[in-house]
Formats: C-alpha cells, structure tokens, sequence
C-alpha cells in the first residue's frame, strides 16, 4: 500500500473510533436499540482523473438520528469504502457520498435515500457518485447505488438488493439483469432482486446490467461474502462499466451498392467512460473493407448475391478494453447492373453553317429501368438548349461565325443511368462556312432556355449571328470587329438569323476598320442587324461602329438597324430600349421596311459637325411606324452644302422610292444640337406635300440647339415637315440655332410645307370632365385644308359653347381653371401664339350635360364635342 493509502486508512480510522465514541456517550435509552453499521463502497467514474481525487467522505443519516460521516480509504485494488457503524437499524437512512478535491471542491457526490439498517449486520450500498461539472450527456442509463440487505451472508441465505438507476433522457424505459458467479436469483430482472447464497464459503461476484431502449448498456459488479457470521469489516471489490454505442450507423449510397462500386460507410462510437474503442467490420457478402478496424471506411461489392434485396448486410461491432462491446448492422442491395444502350439517333443536318443549329436527338434505354441523365458535349462551337421527353433526349449544336481551321465538329452525347453506368453516341457535322483566322470563336454557353451568353470579351472578324429563337446575353462582356487580314470587315457584327431573335447586355463596337470601298446590301456595316426578324434589343451599348477612324464617308456604318421587306407577308415587331448608340457612321438607330419599331428612353449621340457624311440619330423609313419615345438624340449635324443631319427622320414617298411611313408616334423626346430636331420628310415625286395624312404624331418633345449655325446647307430646324397632314403639338423648340432671326430663311423653329390656313382643329380627344371640376387641356390649331400646321393672318379666335351643359360653362387658361379668358362677344377670346400657331384652354360647368365648342376666326372654324357628367 501506498502512502496516500495510508494515510487514507488511518483517517478512516480516526473517523470511525471517534463516530464509535459517539454513540458510546448517547443516553442509556438510545443503547437500548442495537447498533446498526453499513459498508460503504463508492466506485468512482473512469472519466474522473484519479489524481485529482483528495478523498472520498461519506454520511449516513438516519431518520430519526444525526448523521455519521467518514472519510473512505481506497487501494491500488480495490475501490473507496468504510464501515460506518453506531447507526440506528431500521429503515430510512440515507447513504451518500461526495468525491472532493485537495481545495475540497466537490468533483462528484451521490445520495440514496431509504436504506434499511439490519440489527447486528452490516448492511452494503455501492455507490457510483455522478460528476458534478460534466458537460456531457450519458449516453449509457446512469446508475447510481445498489444497496444490499447484508453485507456478508451465511450459505444458503437469501440476500435482498435494490437497484438505483435512471436514463438521462425521462422518456426512455431501463430494463434489468443480475447475475451471479454462484447462487440463483428468484427473478433476475426485477428492480428489486432476491438472490439466494450458495452453500460453500467465500468471496461471490454479483453483476447488475441496466439497458435503455437505445441499447446503451451500464454494468455494475461488486462482490459479497459467503460467510457463517460476520463478515462487516470485510473488504468489497466493485467496478462500474459503460459499455460503448453506436450513435451513427450509415452508408453513401443509402441502400443501393454496385458490384465494383465503393461505398462509404460512417460511424461514430461514444463511451461515456472516455476508453478507447476499437471497431470490427463484417459482411455477409462478398467484398472487400478499405479497413475493418476503422469507424469511417468504404466496402466494395465483388460478387452480387442471389438473394433479392437486401441482400448484403453490413456489422459493425464496437469494444472497449474492459470487454463491453455492441453491435449494429445496416442493410444494402448490392447488384451488378448493365449500362443502358443508345437504341436511336439522329440530327437534322449533316451539314452546318453559322448561326443555324443542328438539332441532335436520341432514344436511350436502361435494362435495369433506372433514370437516365443525358449529358451532350462538343470539341467545337456550342452545345446546349436541351430538352428531354420520356426516354428521348434532344439538344442543338451550333456555330455563331467560324470554326478553327483544324476543327471537325463532334457532338458526344453520354447517357448515365443511377448506378453510374454510361453509354455514349458520337454525332459528326460537316462544317461548310467561314474558318477563324487570328480571332477564335467567342467563348460562349448555349443555355437550355434557348440563350447564347458571352462569358468573356471577344474579338471576331466576321458576323456573330444569333440563331432563330435565341436571345444573346452578351453578360456585359464586348464584342468587337476588327478586319480580317487582307479584307475589311463585312456586314453586321451581331446579325439575327430567322424571325425571332433578342438582344442583352453586351456592348458592341468596332475597332480599326478600314474603308477599302463602299458596301451595299448586305455587306454594310452595321452594328446589330434584325433583318425579317422580331423580338427586342435592350440594355446594350453599341460604339465606334464606323471605318477609316471614324471619318468614313460611306452611307454605312449603323449602329442598330431592324429592317424587313417592303413586299414581307408580315410585320417584324422589335422593341429597342434602353440602349446607348454612340460614334456611328451614318446613324444610329434605323427602322426600315415593313417593320413596327418601338424605341424608347434609348441615348443616342452623332458626335458633332462633320464635312464628310450627313448623320441621323433615329431614323423610320420605307413604309416603317411604330413609337419613338423618350429618347435623347443629340449631335447629328453635318457642315456640308449637300444635305442635313436629323435628329429623328421619318422618310418615305415616291420622292425617295419608298413606301410611306404612317401613324408614327414621337413623343417626349429630347432632341439638342441636330440640324433638324425632328425632320418629316415624306413627299411626292416632284417633292411636293402629300395629297393625304400620314398621321404621324409628334407632341411634347423638347427641341433646342445652342447654335451656331453649322450647316452647310444652311438649313437648320427644329421641326421640319414636308407636309402629310401631320400632328405637330405642344413641342418646345428653343435656342439660336433654330431662331428664326439668328439666318432668316435658313434657320427656323417650326417649318410645315402648307397652304394656307383654312380650318381650326382641335387636336386633343374629346374630355369628359366631372360636374365643378376642371377639364383636361384642350388645344386648338390652325390648319390647311387637308390638316397641315398653317398659320392665320389674324390669330385671334372666338370660342362659343353650346349644348346643355354650356350654362354656367366657364373657358380657363390654367388647368385650375382660375385664370378665365376675356369674353368676346357671345363667348371667349383666345390667340393662337408660337410657331405651332395654337392655343390651350380648360373649361369648367357647374352642369352636366353635352357640351360643344366652336372655335372661328380669320373665316376659319372647328368644332368639338365634350361631355360633362
């Protein structure tokens, strides 16, 4: 025995004599009740380091006594225990322990309540005191105590035990199990055990196992003696176990395992004595462990069993190094499936151009009837906008301009089934179009909704078209043009190919292209192209598109272009928006054809007076209508004595060979520092005014130009109108180069080719104004015989207002109908003012009913209708 030992023992000593001495002084009735004692053996947790327990002191309190305390002693053998004597017998007491360190902190402590004290034996209790600090759960039911009736019984003698143990989760039931090294128990799984002795002397090995219903196990062993009397000061061996469990038990795959194929398997063991486990993997099938002694391996399949699934069952089993040990198994279908078989395939075209796809489809089947995955991949151009139907599987390959010189398309198509096993089919193209020179094919994606998207910047000496159907994301990324060697560059940099394409993010441009000679056709420069095609051009940029750095004099060289047959069956649609049109050659945003073009809050900039090339900003020809609507348009002017640079240009008529462009909307745009702001310039043959209306609008656009005059022509407008009986409203020219007085005769504000003024038109719809508030605006115009703008040689009208909602109508010149204009007559007078020669008015009836104005001056007239309701 060791010094501390020792040392122990003789305190316990102390402890005991002078509890002795106690009950020696009790009064001479208390000596009447025989004494009672119990042994005392704490087993301390493995998890507890030994080296930071000081001591071990127990109590026992009888019900009706005070309380005895000792300090235990322990060996190098055998656990902490004491006898603790002079105690009242009967039933009770309560037994506890408290394990401390040398500050007296306590590390851990125990208490059972209710022990029965025999007369003239010792009673035993085994306590397992519970660390106080463990931040741990318990994995394994806790037990706490076993207390015996006796210490040491005689052979052949019944021996009564109590069982003290819980579950860390309250929900989980604990089942028991005693055993014994000899003698028998009347019911070996009751809480409460009865064991009888056997009838030979000597030391007998009790064993308590308490599982919860997660399998944990914890086992208490302690010994008893066998003897004819006596046996209280006897020493007791004990020893408390947890067994180690499985937390976690899995597979990856789950349930399915290939012939061939490694599977992960991952487990975690958890001991709450803190040993060291050691794991042991088994099957029942066929195959091989990476390791069978580690918790996270992988096990690969070699032979399929013939048993149907589950057909492989996998053991893991975990132990400690005090010979506890549990098992658990999981399950696997194990096969050795076939690779599914490509039945069928086709493509569309065997051979290929730029910009128009290939489709590619195939027929797959799989003999085990698993999913397929169909993966297409390609050596060159792009592969994608797949799509799958059952057990078939299509998908387009395409170039968008050239393919490199030692490229021979093949499409590889690989069916996966979920087993991992592939098949594949090979698709070859004859490419028959431009080979790449210095500039490879822009690197790209094919989506599978139909979309083409720049996934970095690219240089291309040929047209990129965009395949029919598709939209191209350019992914804010740039697409330049630059000439190929030895030629210049031809024709758009980004074309449509087919009837419906659309545009995105990308900013085209040009750089150093050379003007060799004058393209016509469908070799012109532009920068996007939709020819016959509809569908939408937004949020891009197009730059630099001209040749000869910029100061290129040939009628090429536009930025964005939609155009479409005169002669076409049907109306291309193309929505243009948001775009910047910058440094372009001859213009900038073009509708021609029979196209409806709607373009909106795009900026477009001709960059100033140039002498070599007249340039317009946005321009509708050829029988071309639809919206242009607030954009700004600026710097389109050309210092030339040929011809004029315009903001927005609307063409047609026999005087060009084109069709008439008709119902054109141009609304609050902002046009500034263009020869010609807005310029309608329709005519007949002889280029004389139309003989009927084209019904183009043009209301509200802000018109300026901060001068000098720069063209050469000269002729600088803010409006200019050939004549077409157009609608010319409410626009706001202004500045010197559009004054009248700054050139007469060659610069002006708003010029109508017209006859003269022969009606008064009211240009606005017809209102409908609630009782007592005011109307919206209503404008009145002086107009030609057949509706063009066309001044009178006295400006001053008379407005008169019949109907039954005309007593009590009042006529306004501000929309809150506070400012009333001055009475002439029977009704109002109003003067049409400004170079549009009209007049705006509001009118307020505290009746409702129909209401009609008549406007007449200068032996002109108009009428309209209102209602007031």
């Amino acid at each position: 025995m060791n010094r501390v030992n020792a040392l122990r023992l003789a305190l316990l000593a102390s402890a005991l004599v002078t509890a002795t001495g106690c009950h020696q002084e009790d009064p001479p009735d208390a000596q009447e009740e025989p004494a009672g004692s119990v042994r005392v053996v704490a087993v301390l947790p493995r998890s507890l380091p030994l080296d930071a327990v000081a001591r071990v002191d127990v109590s026992a309190t009888p019900a009706r006594a005070t309380a005895v305390n000792a300090s235990l002693a322990s060996s190098e053998s055998l656990p902490w225990q004491g006898l603790l004597r002079g105690l009242l017998s009967g039933a009770g007491t309560t037994v506890g322990a408290r394990v401390l360190d040398a500050t007296g902190a306590v590390l851990a402590r125990v208490e059972v309540p209710a022990v029965e004290l025999p007369r003239h034996h010792a009673a035993l209790v085994v306590l397992v005191p519970r660390e106080t600090d463990s931040a741990a759960a318990s994995t394994a039911p806790i037990i706490d105590a076993v207390v015996a009736s006796r210490a040491s019984v005689s052979p052949g003698a019944a021996l009564k035990l109590r069982a003290l143990a819980r579950s860390a989760d309250a929900s989980e039931s604990l089942t028991y199990a005693w055993r014994a090294s000899s003698g028998t128990f009347a019911d070996a799984t009751a809480v409460d055990a009865e064991w009888t002795a056997p009838l030979r002397r000597g030391v007998v090995y009790l064993t308590l196992e308490v599982t919860n219903t997660r399998g944990a196990v914890s086992t208490l062993r302690f010994s008893v003696d066998v003897e004819l009397a006596g046996g209280g000061d006897l020493e007791h061996a004990a020893s408390l176990n947890h067994a180690p469990v499985l937390t976690e038990l899995g597979a990856s795959p789950v349930s399915q395992a290939r012939v061939g194929a490694p599977v992960s398997l991952q487990a975690v063991g958890v001991d709450d004595d803190g040993d060291a486990l050691t794991f042991a993997w088994t099957s029942t099938c066929e195959g091989t462990f990476e390791r069978t002694d580690a918790a996270v391996t992988r096990f690969t399949p070699s032979v399929a069993p013939a048993a149907a699934c589950d057909n492989c069952r996998l053991t893991l089993r975990v132990s400690d190094d005090f010979g506890a040990q549990r098992e658990r198994s999981l399950d696997l279908c194990v096969t050795n499936p076939l690779p599914p078989s490509i039945t069928d395939a086709s493509q569309s075209e065997e051979d290929a151009t730029a910009g128009r796809p290939v489709r590619l489809s195939a027929t797959a089947t799989d003999p085990q009837g698993e999913p397929l995955i169909f993966a297409w991949t390609t050596n060159a151009g792009l592969v994608g906008n797949a799509a799958r139907a059952g057990a078939s599987g299509s998908a387009d390959w395409v170039a968008l301009s050239c393919l490199p010189a030692d490229a021979a398309p093949i499409i590889t198509l690989t069916v996966t089934n979920a087993s991992g096993l592939s098949a594949t089919r090979e698709f070859a193209v004859a490419w028959g179009d431009s080979l790449c020179g210095e500039h490879p094919p822009c690197a790209a994606t094919l989506g599978d909704s139909a979309v083409v998207t720049l996934t970095a910047d690219c240089t291309t000496e040929q047209t990129v078209w965009i395949p029919d159907g598709y939209t191209f994301d350019g992914a804010g990324h740039v697409l330049t043009a630059v000439d190929a060697r030895e030629r210049g560059f031809r024709g758009a940099v980004l074309s449509s190919l087919g009837t419906t394409a659309h545009v995105r993010a990308v900013t085209v441009e040009a750089r150093g292209l050379s003007e060799l000679v004058c393209d016509g056709g469908s070799a012109r420069l532009r920068g996007i192209l939709f020819e016959g095609a509809s569908g939408s051009i937004v949020d891009s940029e197009v730059l630099d598109v001209n040749q000869k750095g910029g100061e290129g004099g040939c009628q090429e060289g536009v930025g964005i272009e939609v155009r479409n047959a005169r002669s076409a069956e049907s109306v291309t649609k193309v929505e243009v928006l948001r775009n910047r049109v910058e440094r372009y050659q001859k213009a900038g945003i073009v509708g021609t054809g029979k196209v409806e073009l709607n373009a909106e809050d795009n900026r477009v900039d001709g960059g100033g007076p140039v002498p070599f090339i007249a340039r317009n900003g946005i321009q509708l020809s050829d029988g071309a209508t639809g919206r242009v609507v607030g954009n700004r348009v600026t710097r389109n002017a050309y210092s030339g004595v040929t011809t004029t640079g315009s903001g927005i240009l609307i063409a047609g008529g026999d005087y060009y060979g084109m069709a008439l462009c008709e119902d054109v909307v141009i609304f609050e745009n902002t046009l500034e520092d263009n020869d010609v702001g807005i310029n309608l310039s329709q005519a007949e043959a002889d280029g004389g005014p139309l003989p009927a209306s084209t019904r183009l609008q043009v209301t509200r656009n802000t018109v300026t130009h901060a001068g000098p005059v720069t063209n050469g022509y000269p002729y600088q407008a803010g409006i200019s109108d050939l004549g077409g009986a157009n609608l010319i409203s409410q626009n706001h020219v202004d500045g010197p180069g559009y004054a009248r007085e700054t050139q007469p005769g060659a610069t002006f504000d708003v010029d109508v080719v017209a006859g003269a003024a022969a009606r008064l038109g009211f240009l606005t719809p017809v209102r409908e104004a609630p009782v007592g508030q005011c109307s919206e605006a209503v404008v009145v115009q002086s107009q030609d015989a057949l509706g063009n703008l066309s001044a009178l040689t006295a400006p001053s009208v008379v407005l008169e207002a019949t109907g039954t909602a005309a007593l009590g109508v009042g006529l306004y010149a501000d929309s809150a109908c506070t400012e009333a204009l001055a009475s002439s007559g029977a009704g109002w007078a109003l003067t049409l003012t400004g170079a549009q020669q009209e007049a705006t008015l509001y009118f307020h009836a505290t009746q409702a009913g129909a209401l009609t104005l008549t406007a007449t001056g200068d032996g002109a007239s108009g009428t309209q209708a209102h209602t007031v309701r």
